[in-house]
């Protein structure tokens, strides 16, 4: 099964949030579809949606600047799968131990040396 990456965004074509259907419900407009290789890119804060379309938008951010917009995305991304690791939910042993891996991975994210080549993981599905 081909995951449908969205991205959100404002009115400045900031990206706001991202989803992947088939796990997120009730996605937000305006929203355009992306591949998994822009959904990576959106991730890095270099883009933008101009004229509905996905954007290179470069700008220099220093490596405090960076790290912070990792972090904060980081952060959207652990809170929204929080639900992944309750004791009542709903996922079977194996996807717990999937999206807790996943969880990990973004958790040690920043402890790499580049900041500028992040490779964000994949949702499980």
């Amino acid at each position: 099964m081909k995951n449908t990456y969205k991205g959100t965004y404002d009115q400045n074509g900031e990206y706001t949030g991202f989803y992947v259907e088939g796990i997120h419900e009730n996605i937000p407009q305006p929203n355009i579809e992306l591949t998994e290789e822009e959904w990576q890119q959106a991730l890095s804060k270099n883009y933008k949606v101009i004229n509905g379309t996905h954007t290179h938008f470069p700008f220099i951010q220093s490596q405090e600047e960076l790290l912070e917009n990792i972090r904060a995305t980081r952060n959207t991304l652990l809170t929204e799968s929080d639900w992944t690791q309750v004791e009542d939910s709903p996922l079977s042993e194996e996807k717990k131990s999937a999206w807790k891996n996943y969880r990990q991975e973004l958790r040690d994210l920043t402890d790499i040396d580049d900041l500028t080549s992040i490779v964000w993981p994949i949702q499980p599905v």
